[in-house]
């Protein structure tokens, strides 16, 4: 999972990573780890019973506005049978969750254009973190306000709190535009 902050120090996305992160739920529709077609469908079933328009994002997965979300896919993989991970032969569904704010174009704001930015991230070190569906963390999500417990215009530290103290893995951070002071990124 990746808090992605934005001006003030406050959190605007949380990115669900397809692998280790909590699978996330809104209404009837598991949303994480899923088959790409089948998250599709019944997003769209979904969507078109509460009259929301789904489009499609960049990465040409769906994307909803009025929701707040957009769905992206990740490889899959999974342990074998000597006990580590491997590369499965599909692709499951992670998912970007933003704020009001941002939901209109998540991928054309400042913060999630630096979250997304991978020339500065560091080499994998060999090991893929691999979770099992009952190692994982189950969240509900109220589009526009919150994932899970974590609400949109939190501090990192109240993030923090929320995950029962957890401190993040790793921080970015970025430059404003006349290089005055730093503010946080995305906390991972």
């Amino acid at each position: 999972m990746t808090g992605i902050y934005g001006p003030g120090m406050i959190l605007v996305g949380v990115a669900i990573d397809a692998m280790e992160g909590p699978l996330v739920r809104l209404r009837e529709v598991e949303l994480i780890a899923r088959v790409p077609s089948q998250a599709r469908a019944e997003i769209d079933g979904l969507a078109r019973r509460e009259d929301a328009v789904v489009r499609v994002n960049w990465s040409g997965d769906p994307e909803i506005a009025a929701w707040g979300v957009s769905m992206g896919t990740a490889l899959e993989y999974g342990i074998s049978s000597k006990g580590r991970p491997e590369r499965k032969d599909g692709m499951i569904t992670s998912a970007l969750f933003v704020s009001s704010e941002l939901a209109e174009s998540p991928y054309e704001t400042g913060s999630v254009v630096h979250w997304c930015d991978v020339r500065e991230r560091e080499r994998n070190s060999d090991s893929w973190p691999v979770k099992t569906d009952r190692e994982r963390s189950h969240w509900a999500w109220s589009p526009l306000k919150a994932v899970g417990p974590l609400r949109f215009g939190m501090t990192p530290w109240q993030v923090a709190d929320a995950l029962g103290g957890e401190v993040p893995a790793g921080r970015d951070t970025f430059r404003t535009g006349g290089g005055a002071g730093e503010l946080p990124g995305s906390g991972r």
